[in-house]
């Protein structure tokens, strides 16, 4: 929204920008983007994290509405690069994206192969699952989420200003460690598990066979609708959050409510994944060690 301040803006101090888009999920569901714009914002996110981003708005052409919700949300994904101009001029804090600038993607030789998760064989029902895709998804988590494994992104992600109200460190440990135990690989989580036996898929295990659409569809629905790939661990986590935001029998209230790592291991256990019986104790040492270990780094 155009601030009344700049109702008759006509670009005397007119300030252009180019950018990198970083998050395309709007809290508000206002079509907004999340950008890190050259020569202002640093690419060390400690310097600025990334929930201090600003959120850039995005003209949409002439053929849609631009009213009241009316018109297609923007195709524009992560890592785009955009171009755009600042409504508030020299202040540059109202960012306004006019389009998008083509770019060509190199794979980054210098990080050992064996770093990327190879998977060529495996196949989704949003198309196949090859290096290429892995590597975009690779370059999502890594422009969105802070950590040095999966386990480390997944547990900072839920104690971030990334969702509307983080949560405690202990109900964070308490999701990882079952996510740990969901999709183990060593001893981290891995957005591309894929259990062959049942076709359960990612860091929860999201089961094609029951529900109508099944929770693996909605998955792959909420990749598609938000242009995110299924593989990244970055869609999947935001998955997670609309699964509990959306449906209350997932158990938000009683995780919410926990006062410990036991308990909030035992709510998300109960409620989110409900899994066959034997699994409790792994899942609460697992979220007991990543507790542990996040508290001293």
């Amino acid at each position: 929204m155009i601030p009344t301040s700049q109702i008759e803006y006509y670009g005397d101090t007119q300030r252009w920008f180019i950018g990198t888009v970083i998050d395309i999920i709007d809290p508000l569901e206002m079509g907004r983007l999340k950008v890190r714009i050259y020569g202002i914002h640093s690419s060390n996110t400690t310097d600025i994290p990334l929930g201090d981003l600003p959120w850039a708005q995005v003209v949409a052409p002439i053929t849609e509405g631009g009213s009241s919700g009316i018109g297609a949300n923007t195709g524009i994904k992560p890592l785009a690069q955009v171009y755009g101009i600042f409504l508030d001029g020299k202040n540059s804090q109202l960012p306004l994206i006019l389009g998008s600038i083509p770019k060509y993607e190199r794979v980054d030789h210098s990080v050992p192969e064996s770093n990327y998760v190879q998977q060529q064989n495996t196949s989704t029902s949003s198309g196949s699952m090859n290096n290429k895709n892995v590597l975009i998804a690779k370059a999502v988590d890594d422009a969105n989420l802070i950590g040095k494994d999966n386990k480390e992104k997944a547990y900072n992600f839920f104690i971030s200003d990334l969702i509307a109200v983080p949560f405690e460190p202990h109900q964070a440990a308490g999701i990882v460690g079952n996510m740990i135990v969901e999709s183990r690989n060593g001893n981290d989580i891995d957005p591309i598990a894929k259990n062959k036996s049942e076709g359960s898929f990612g860091i929860c295990q999201w089961n094609p066979g029951s529900g109508n659409p099944s929770r693996y569809a909605q998955l792959v629905n909420f990749a598609n609708a938000n242009n995110l790939p299924v593989e990244s661990l970055y869609c999947q986590l935001q998955f997670v959050m609309f699964e509990l935001y959306k449906f209350g029998y997932l158990g938000l209230t009683d995780l919410r409510a926990s006062e410990d790592v036991e308990s909030a291991t035992a709510a998300f256990e109960r409620k989110f994944e409900r899994p066959a019986e034997g699994s409790s104790a792994k899942r609460i040492a697992e979220a007991t060690i990543i507790f542990n270990h996040m508290e001293t780094v």
